[in-house]
């Protein structure tokens, strides 16, 4: 080939090779992503459910509640139990417990046995037996619950309160009554009675196996109780006698949240047929009580009270013109109450009893409520002070009325038949105003106890109140006045413990309504 040729052979090759790209500098391995820890475990939100899975406000949980504490990660299953339910107690009396295992044992005492399920994102406590209606608990969560990772949760402690009514049905009574013998054979009719709605069957069982009958459901005032759902069972013929029945909720019974309960029985034997009735029992009357007939009648201002004992089960109903109070008494023991009257008046309710086998007593009333009296009540009681007893021991006095009222005779006793300690002092309450009755040697700025503020009247009694002492294991309280008419009344409530206080939450003659508190000497 001709040097020319190979020059032109060489310039046609240039065009057929691509030119190779730069070179780039090394950049080194693709890039890694930042390294971001596990958030620290926390409780986010508590949460209360029926087991039909809707959800309650905490401040009106169910009865049988699913409560669900929401977690961010996920709690191992701890070798110390570190997620509570506990009755009542103060969020600051815990803070610090939670934060170290294990629990004071005053708290442990506290704990509501629960089953625990654990979940990616939520700790579940359920609740082995029903709550209390209206009660107040905390859920808890310790702070020695920790992640896959060893990471602690921060303590987490919330309160729930159980609604009053509409949470959940429980049986709470049955007629003829749980243990009942020589029940008649002409029984008129067997009921369960519920304190809420429920779904699903109850029924009689005797020597035949399961008895065939009708049932309905009805308000339990009709019956004698004063609230609840009644299930009424009634069936044809009589029952055998000197045999042993029972009544038995169902499998398939369902409270309205959807939980299932308990199993339940209540047994009864029947007797012979054609029983013999039945019969008031002589009682002795308190010493404010009046003796009518059998009966004994406690008469205030506003209210009558009537108190009997039947030698067997009946139901009772105290019917007036005004008001009306009935009861289930199993073994025969009545206190009926009308309230609500108008001082200084006739009153003629009629008393009627019905036995088991549908038999009929009335007894027909006249009675007499006092002239007004002294408005003098006991609003707050400290049996269990954190100084010495019962030197410290108080009773705070209200005059609830909108005039001054002598305090002079007054009575304060821790028995029925007893007139008690007597304020023989000319002392005056003015309207609104408190008063503490105390012992002789009680110190009201006692660095153990709560200061009772200097403008509060101190009325000292003797060297202790009522019989020794108040019981820290609760004894009832009169309240009396000159002329032994009773005033006011606290039933026999078991102390809390140091420095918690009984204070009076309903009307001031109520017998009834009464809870735990701070004690506020003199203060409302």
């Amino acid at each position: 080939m001709s040097p020319r040729s190979c020059a032109a052979l060489a310039l046609l090759c240039l065009h057929c090779i691509e030119p190779m790209p730069p070179l780039l500098p090394d950049a080194g391995p693709p890039p890694v992503d930042a390294y971001e820890p596990p958030p620290a475990p926390t409780v986010v939100a508590l949460r209360a459910r029926g087991r039909d899975g809707h959800s309650w406000p905490l401040d009106r949980a169910p009865r049988r509640p699913l409560l669900e504490l929401e977690v961010n990660r996920a709690a191992v299953l701890p070798e110390e139990p570190d997620a509570f339910l506990f009755e009542d107690l103060p969020l600051d009396a815990l803070s610090d417990d939670l934060a170290r295992a294990p629990l004071l044992v005053a708290h442990q005492r506290r704990v509501v046995p629960t089953e625990i399920v654990r979940g990616p994102n939520h700790v579940t406590l359920t609740p082995r037996d029903p709550l209390v209606p209206g009660a107040r608990y905390v859920v808890a969560l310790a702070g020695w619950a920790a992640a896959e990772d060893g990471a602690t949760f921060d303590p987490f402690a919330a309160p729930i309160v159980v609604v009053d009514g509409g949470g959940g049905a429980t049986p709470t009574g049955s007629w003829p009554p749980d243990g009942a013998a020589g029940v008649p054979p002409e029984l008129e009719l067997a009921v369960v009675r519920f304190d809420d709605e429920l779904s699903g069957t109850v029924r009689l069982e005797g020597p035949d196996g399961v008895a065939t009958t009708h049932t309905e459901r009805v308000p339990c005032d009709a019956l004698g109780w004063t609230d609840g759902t009644c299930v009424v069972i009634r069936w044809d013929g009589l029952l055998r006698p000197g045999s042993r029945y029972a009544l038995t909720v169902g499998r398939d019974a369902l409270d309205r949240t959807g939980a299932m309960l308990e199993p339940w029985r209540a047994t009864f034997t029947t007797g012979h047929p054609g029983g013999i009735g039945f019969g008031f029992v002589p009682i002795a009357c308190e010493l404010d009580e009046a003796a009518i007939g059998p009966l004994c009648v406690l008469a205030d201002d506003v209210s009558l009270r009537v108190r009997a004992q039947v030698d067997r089960p009946v139901r009772a109903f105290l019917l007036g013109s005004v008001g009306s109070d009935r009861a289930v008494a199993p073994r025969g023991e009545l206190a009926l109450e009308l309230d609500g009257l108008a001082p200084d008046a006739i009153v003629e309710p009629e008393l009627r009893l019905v036995g088991l086998d549908g038999s009929t007593h009335v007894e027909r009333l006249s009675l007499h409520t006092t002239e007004p009296l002294a408005t003098l009540t006991i609003a707050e009681v400290n049996a269990d002070p954190r100084g010495p007893e019962p030197r410290q021991e108080w009773v705070e006095l209200l005059n609830f009325g909108p005039v001054d009222t002598s305090l002079e005779g007054i009575a304060l006793s821790d028995r029925a038949d007893r007139p008690g300690d007597v304020v023989s002092a000319p002392l005056v309450l003015p309207a609104g105003a408190r008063a503490l009755l105390v012992a002789d040697g009680f110190d009201p700025l006692h660095p153990d106890d709560p200061r009772v503020p200097d403008g509060v009247m101190l009325v000292r009694i003797g060297t202790s109140l009522a019989s020794g002492g108040l019981s820290n294991s609760g004894e009832p309280l009169f309240l009396r006045d000159a002329l032994g008419r009773r005033l006011a009344t606290v039933p026999a409530i078991p102390s809390e413990g140091p420095g918690v206080c009984v204070r009076r939450e309903s009307g001031p003659r109520a017998r009834t309504g009464f809870a735990f508190g701070p004690c506020t000497p003199g203060a409302p």
